[in-house]
């Protein structure tokens, strides 16, 4: 077969740990040479016969091993954690509410993130290299941007349900009905579906690269480059990430307003009791109002969320426009916003009543020996033969 000579300007992985000058491009059967390294093109638009792979030796670098087991913990705490929620919201009716419906909606895409889009990602980590086939390079790539975006999505679409039952409690049973909450989850992973598989697999992502959208390096180290254009990772970071973080924390900062005004309204209240009653009233004789403690849940999810996206949304932002960003920091963050997946799922047995009993009804039901000591120390009788020390 003949050569097609390719002159292409400067290409950077963004997502995947390779920074490549690409010159002068000569394809020539199944491979693209790029200055004496070797891809594979999953794009066949120049006659080029796909699935031919070269033999590469794989090998785990040592210094690789520690980092392995770091994010394969990550990854198995995600993948239980989010069972656990699903398993819950399913098999509890108490749970199975209109606004559970966006926990659940958020704990799939965290499972899939957990499974999809982390395993792999960690294995490319830990080799040092794409040892996956690669056709399944733009697949994967699709479904991180996809399944990431559809988890923040849902923390925002979590954060406007909240907003809406601590502001407006009697509408909003009348306000978010089940086919508006659809709708909203419809809408959430409709966004998350076009932000990433309708520019990838068309190529859209990078329209300087119409015929090499997607490539694996099979030299020494391969690699499956992700390769994007500002105006692509400007749109697509400030629709999944930007937007909804701003969403969250104009909606925490209202709600945290109403909080105090009805922290202020109780306190008034205890002390017109003092005066009118004549007791001592204290806090402790006033019900906590719901709104306190919603807020606070609220403002955890935000916090969280803030806290594993934005920096993730500045470096992707920066190193499109520069490409002046470490290989090792931009890895650091896309792994801190995946574990915004690991985090959400303890947010809801830490501060949410309803899901903490289901959780130690079902540890109680795997682990017999917890409630049998739960009995043993709440026994009147074992409490007086033996009294637990203060």
């Amino acid at each position: 077969m003949g050569e097609t000579n390719i002159s292409l300007p400067e290409i950077k992985g963004t997502l995947l740990n390779i920074t490549t000058e690409i010159q002068n491009v000569t394809c020539e059967n199944s491979m693209c040479v790029f200055e004496n390294q070797n891809y594979l093109s999953n794009d066949n638009s120049h006659g080029l016969n796909i699935g031919t792979e070269a033999a590469v030796k794989t090998v785990i670098p040592s210094e690789n091993i520690g980092t392995g087991c770091v994010l394969f913990f990550i990854i198995t705490m995600t993948i239980v954690g989010n069972v656990i929620v699903l398993v819950a919201v399913t098999s509890n009716k108490k749970l199975r509410t209109v606004s559970n419906m966006f926990i659940l909606s958020l704990s799939l895409a965290d499972l899939f993130v957990g499974t999809i889009v982390m395993i792999p990602a960690a294995i490319n980590e830990i080799f040092g290299e794409w040892i996956l086939h690669h056709s399944f390079c733009s697949i994967w790539v699709s479904f991180d941007v996809m399944l990431t975006s559809a988890s923040v999505l849902n923390v925002c679409l979590i954060s406007i349900d909240r907003y809406i039952s601590i502001m407006t409690p009697l509408r909003y049973k009348t306000i978010i009905t089940h086919r508006r909450a659809l709708y909203m989850l419809l809408a959430a992973w409709g966004i998350a579906i076009f932000s990433s598989f309708v520019p990838i697999i068309s190529g859209l992502h990078n329209p300087s690269l119409p015929t090499l959208k997607n490539l694996t390096l099979i030299s020494n180290k391969p690699q499956c480059l992700f390769i994007v254009s500002v105006p692509y990772a400007f749109t697509a970071s400030t629709v999944t990430i930007l937007i909804p973080i701003i969403i969250a924390l104009v909606l925490y900062y209202r709600v945290s307003k109403e909080a105090k005004r009805q922290a202020l309204f109780v306190g008034t209240l205890m002390v017109t009791s003092n005066v009118l009653l004549g007791k001592n009233m204290t806090s402790k004789h006033v019900r906590e109002p719901f709104t306190h403690k919603a807020t606070v849940t609220l403002g955890i999810i935000v916090v969280a969320y803030v806290v594993t996206w934005a920096p993730f949304f500045i470096t992707n932002i920066t190193e499109s426009v520069c490409e002046c960003v470490p290989v090792k920091v931009f890895v650091a963050f896309v792994w801190l916003g995946y574990c915004n997946s690991l985090i959400n799922p303890i947010i809801y047995p830490l501060f949410m009543r309803d899901f903490r009993k289901v959780y130690v009804k079902a540890i109680y039901r795997c682990c017999p020996y917890f409630k049998t000591l739960k009995h043993f120390q709440e026994s009147p009788r074992m409490c007086k033969q033996f009294p637990l020390r203060k």
